[in-house]
C-alpha cells in the first residue's frame, strides 16, 4: 500500500480545500475553471510532460471531488463550472464509488520477478532447483527468468539467499483482493464493476492517482451552506486521524457547521448487544459459526462473491443504521452525515434511507482547512455520557468488533473468536473452501482493511499513528473479557 505521506494525497487536499474555501466564499462557479491554473501555474516544475497534462490531472481531481463518473461523462470540452452546476442540482450518493483516468495511467508492466545484480550464481542454486516451471536458466554467471515460463509463484524469491530476486508487482492489481483491476488491450487500467467491492484499496496503491473515488461531498456542503440542521455521526476510528483529543474533533466539527455530533460507537454498542444474543440463538439452532462485520465492502464480497456466507452473516444491523435511526426517530427533518474512513459506506447508506451523506477524513481534513480550523487549538466539547459504549470505540481496530460482542455474552455462554484482519487474494481464496471445510470458530470477525477502519481508504494517518495518537478513549480492545 502507498505511504500516505506524497505528493499526490498533498497535491488531493490542496485541490480539495481550494474548492470547498471558494465554495463557502460563494465564488465556486467562476472560480472552479481557473483553480487548475492557480495551482499549476505556467512557471511550474512539473512531474508530468508538461503543465497542461498536469492542469488536465487538477481538472480530473475536480471531476471526481463533484462526484463525476469520469469513464461514462469526460467531456473535454465541458467546462467544469457546468459540471458544478449540475451537482447543485441534484442531491448524489455517487456510484460506483470508484472511477479511473485512463490519462493518469502510465500503463505499469505486468506484474513480474526479476534477478538483480546481487545474485552470485551461488553453487546451491535454490531458485533453479525449487521453480515448479524450470523458468530459471543461467548466464555468464547468474541466473535469469524466462518471463514466458514463469508464473510468478515467487518461490524463487523466498528462496533466494541473497534477496536478489527482486517482486515487481502491479500496484492497483497487486492491492485489490478479489482481482477486479485488470488492463486492458491498450494497457490502460480497467474495473471490472460486476467484481469490484468498493473497498478502496485501488485507490490507496496508485502512485499516479489514476483510480479515484467519486465523492459525494458536495451533497453535505449543500446542506452545511443552507439552513438545514445537519447532524454528524462520527465513526469509532476518527479518534487518532487529527492531532486533538475526541473532544476538539467534535468542538471542531460544530465549528465547521454541524449543528450536532453523535457517535457511531454508541450505536455499535446496539449493533454488539444484538449479535451477543445472535450468535447464541444461530449455535443453539446447529448452525456451525456466524460471522460480523459493519463492513460494506464484506457485504459486497458475499453478494459478489461468496454467496454460501449469506446466512452465515449476522442479521443484525450495522452501527451506522442504528444511530441514524436514533437520530432520524428524534427529528425525521434532520440531514445526517456519516463521517468515517472508507468508500463502500455510501453503498449501504443508499441501501439504508436513513443515511442522507458520507464523507470521509480526507474531505473532511479538507473542509477544516477550507474553514480555518485547527483541531489542537479549539477547545473540548462536552462529548456526554459515553460509559455504555466507550468500549464500542474499539470497533476500530482488529479483533474489537468480535470483542465487543464477546464482552456482553451473559455469563456461562461461551464462543471461540476468529479473526480475518485484512482481506487479500490469499484470505480471499482461503474463504472460498469454508463450505467444505468450515472454520474451528463460532463467531468470525472479518477486517477488509488489515489493521481495521484506522486503515481505511479514506484514512489520512497510518494505522501505527493512529493508535498513538487516539487519546485514551481506545485502551486494550475487548477480546475475550465477558460481561459479569
Amino acid at each position: 500500500m502507498l505511504e500516505l505521506n506524497n505528493q499526490y494525497t498533498r497535491l488531493k487536499r490542496q485541490v480539495h480545500s481550494m474548492v470547498i474555501k471558494s465554495f463557502f466564499a460563494g465564488t465556486l462557479e467562476e472560480d472552479i475553471d481557473k483553480i487548475p491554473f492557480w495551482i499549476i501555474p505556467k512557471d511550474a516544475a512539473t512531474s508530468r510532460c508538461c503543465i497542461y497534462k498536469e492542469r488536465a490531472m487538477i481538472r480530473y481531481r475536480i471531476m471526481a471531488l463533484l462526484g463525476v463518473n469520469i469513464e461514462k461523462d469526460d467531456d473535454e470540452m465541458k467546462p467544469l463550472s457546468e459540471y458544478y452546476k449540475e451537482v447543485m442540482k441534484k442531491e448524489i450518493l455517487a456510484t460506483p464509488v470508484i472511477t479511473t483516468i485512463s490519462t493518469a495511467c502510465s500503463s505499469c508492466p505486468k506484474d513480474q520477478y526479476l534477478i538483480s545484480d546481487a545474485c552470485r550464481g551461488c553453487f546451491a542454486r535454490p531458485c533453479y532447483v525449487n521453480c515448479p516451471k524450470d523458468a530459471i536458466f543461467f548466464s555468464n554467471g547468474q541466473a535469469h527468468i524466462n518471463q514466458e515460463l514463469c508464473i510468478r509463484c515467487g518461490k524463487c524469491m523466498d528462496v533466494c539467499p541473497f534477496h536478489s530476486v527482486v517482486h515487481i508487482p502491479v500496484p492497483c492489481e497487486a492491492a485489490c483482493p478479489v482481482g477486479a483491476i485488470k488492463k486492458n488491450e491498450d494497457g490502460i487500467v480497467n474495473v471490472d464493476y460486476k467484481k469490484c467491492i468498493s473497498c478502496g484499496k485501488c485507490t490507496r496503491s496508485c502512485p499516479f492517482g489514476a483510480i479515484v473515488e467519486r465523492s459525494s461531498l458536495f451533497t453535505t456542503l449543500k446542506y452545511l451552506q443552507n439552513d438545514d440542521k445537519v447532524v454528524a455521526m462520527i465513526a469509532p476510528s476518527i479518534d487518532g486521524q487529527f492531532p486533538g483529543t475526541l473532544e476538539q474533533i467534535k468542538q471542531g466539527l460544530l465549528l465547521a457547521g454541524f449543528d450536532e455530533v453523535v457517535e457511531v460507537s454508541e450505536g455499535a454498542a446496539i449493533t454488539a448487544e444484538n449479535e451477543a444474543k445472535e450468535i447464541i440463538e444461530r449455535l443453539k439452532d446447529g448452525e456451525p459459526y456466524m460471522t460480523t462485520s459493519c463492513c460494506p465492502s464484506y457485504i459486497e464480497l458475499i453478494n459478489r462473491h461468496l454467496p454460501f456466507l449469506k446466512d452465515k452473516k449476522s442479521d443484525t444491523l450495522s452501527p451506522m443504521g442504528y444511530i441514524a435511526q436514533m437520530v432520524k426517530e428524534k427529528d425525521p427533518e434532520v440531514k445526517t452525515v456519516f463521517i468515517g474512513p472508507c468508500l463502500s459506506k455510501r453503498i449501504e447508506a443508499v441501501s439504508l434511507k436513513t443515511v442522507d451523506g458520507v464523507i470521509n477524513y480526507s474531505e473532511l481534513a479538507a473542509l477544516f482547512m477550507a474553514k480555518d480550523i485547527d483541531v489542537r487549538e479549539v477547545e473540548a466539547a462536552d462529548m456526554g455520557d459515553t460509559s455504555e459504549f466507550e468500549d464500542c470505540r474499539d470497533f476500530a481496530v482488529s479483533e474489537g468488533v468480535a470483542g465487543c460482542v464477546v464482552h456482553r455474552l451473559q455469563e456461562g455462554q461461551e464462543i471461540t473468536p476468529m479473526y480475518i484482519n485484512g482481506l487479500d487474494l490469499k484470505t480471499f481464496r482461503g474463504m472460498k473452501i469454508w463450505p467444505k471445510k468450515a472454520p474451528a470458530a463460532e463467531l468470525i470477525e472479518v477486517m477488509i482493511c488489515e489493521g481495521g477502519c484506522i486503515n481505511g481508504p479514506g484514512t489520512i494517518v497510518s494505522p501505527k499513528l493512529a493508535m498513538r495518537l487516539r487519546s485514551g478513549n481506545v485502551k486494550t480492545p475487548a477480546k475475550l473479557t465477558k460481561r459479569k
